[in-house]
């Protein structure tokens, strides 16, 4: 879903889960599917979830069909469970790390800071939201843009930065201690992950 731009709390409502820890995703005004016929109950049939519960994920990360498709040809080549390599791709992104580490409201805005340059991984500028980090990585910001990200910093409604992570605000200097293991993935959603892999392997 890098390609989207409309409005992101249609995208909530059309999965019925929210996509971003905000307010307004939470405790949406409406909940029912936009659309003139969104008073409709969702489909059930296998295929619709399964539909449902991809779009979930590719929502939340803000990723493209294409792109999750590779991850999950990724994945289930890993050696590990399927459910655990996938999630672990996704959530070591660089703009998915950003909002980890509170430094940015949604993932939206953390992949502006990102695309837009301020972002440097082991001192050097990095551009690419999907970025895979890793363990020992140093994630800072550019002198000139600290004020941006303390801003954005601000904007967080709830800063719950994970075991994995470490951050150190006053020199906007974050960590990645280790790689994230699965009880370390905090969704504000249930994913059904079996249905994410049939719909990829159907």
């Amino acid at each position: 879903m890098g390609g989207y731009i409309g409005p992101k709390l249609k995208l909530t409502r059309s999965v019925g889960v929210p996509i971003a820890e905000t307010s307004k995703h939470t405790n949406p005004r409406r909940t029912s599917r936009p659309g003139m016929h969104g008073f409709r109950p969702a489909r059930r049939s296998l295929y619709g979830r399964q539909l449902t519960e991809k779009q979930k994920l590719a929502y939340y990360y803000n990723v493209r069909d294409r792109q999750l498709r590779r991850y999950m040809a990724k994945a289930t080549k890993s050696k590990r469970p399927t459910p655990e390599a996938l999630s672990e791709m996704l959530e070591t992104r660089l703009d998915n790390t950003l909002r980890r580490l509170g430094w940015a409201r949604t993932i939206w805005q953390a992949r502006q800071l990102v695309s837009h340059g301020h972002i440097l991984v082991n001192g050097r500028r990095v551009d690419i939201p999907s970025f895979q980090v890793s363990a020992g990585d140093v994630i800072t910001v550019k002198e000139k843009s600290k004020e941006l990200v303390k801003r954005c910093m601000e904007s967080v409604e709830e800063r719950l930065i994970p075991a994995w992570l470490s951050s150190d605000d006053n020199k906007l200097e974050g960590k990645v201690e280790r790689m994230p293991f699965p009880e370390d993935v905090r969704l504000p959603f249930d994913i059904e992950y079996s249905l994410v892999i049939e719909y990829y392997t159907r």
